[in-house]
């Protein structure tokens, strides 16, 4: 990479980080496609072996398949800038001739759209080998899934820049905690709002089971707003951080 960095957003150097990116994590990606590989390969032999009684378990093999598909995708995520955290490495990633916007962008790729695409597929090919339809991998509910995954991928990219340590349950951690928060908020406000408004609720549109077109609209508006304000947190930390 050139040791010249202008403020211009450079497609090159998004490109150069994402390869940095990938070289560095090279052990830990060949590992997770052996582990992808030897688990669809084990269940495929598990339903050979049920034979008539596995489309019973086809279904359930599918949603623990998708559990671990998006919390694989958090703990990668949570891994992206561990060169922040270590005394010996972080010189190295501030001096990098490219912008933060550059790094969390190339990140992002890697960890959202990269792992996203490469998982998808391998949900595929173990739906196909489960004996499913397309319909269901192509169904609603895969949808909710994945809107549900961009909005904490967004959450766990911006864990991985905030804490300096332990990255993956420090995120977790914080989730729950500002679940419990909020929960006691809203409950809080329930019991304070004046009997006559007994069927008042605040609903977050965080899924597409809704018939109507603005509900589903809302719902991707909702995780795109969401998504983005994360990003936008973690690329305002990564600056502070490289300042202090």
């Amino acid at each position: 990479m050139s040791t010249t960095v202008t403020n211009n957003f450079s497609m090159n150097r998004i490109i150069y980080l994402c390869k940095r990116y990938m070289a560095i994590k090279r052990n830990m990606i060949f590992i997770g496609l052996a582990a992808i590989a030897t688990i669809i390969v084990f269940i495929k032999a598990s339903l050979i072996y049920y034979g008539d009684g596995s489309s019973n378990m086809a279904p359930v093999i599918m949603s623990f398949a998708f559990v671990i598909f998006q919390y694989t995708g958090y703990a990668f995520t949570s891994t992206m800038f561990n060169e922040l955290n270590s005394a010996g490495s972080s010189p190295q990633f501030y001096t990098l001739p490219a912008t933060n916007f550059e790094k969390l962008t190339a990140a992002w790729l890697i960890s959202y759209v990269c792992y996203t695409v490469v998982g998808l597929i391998a949900l595929y090919v173990l739906n196909l080998l489960s004996g499913m339809s397309t319909g269901w991998f192509f169904s609603i509910d895969t949808f909710n899934k994945l809107w549900t995954y961009t909005i904490f991928q967004s959450i766990f990219l911006f864990g991985a820049v905030y804490f300096k340590a332990n990255n993956f349950l420090s995120t977790i951690v914080a989730i729950l905690g500002a679940l419990i928060s909020l929960g006691l908020i809203f409950l809080l406000i329930t019991k304070l709002v004046p009997a006559g408004f007994e069927g008042w609720s605040f609903k977050i549109p965080t899924t597409l089971f809704m018939s109507s077109t603005s509900h589903i609209v809302s719902s991707i508006v909702f995780t795109l707003v969401v998504s983005a304000l994360f990003i936008w947190f973690a690329y305002l930390r990564l600056k502070n951080r490289q300042i202090a």
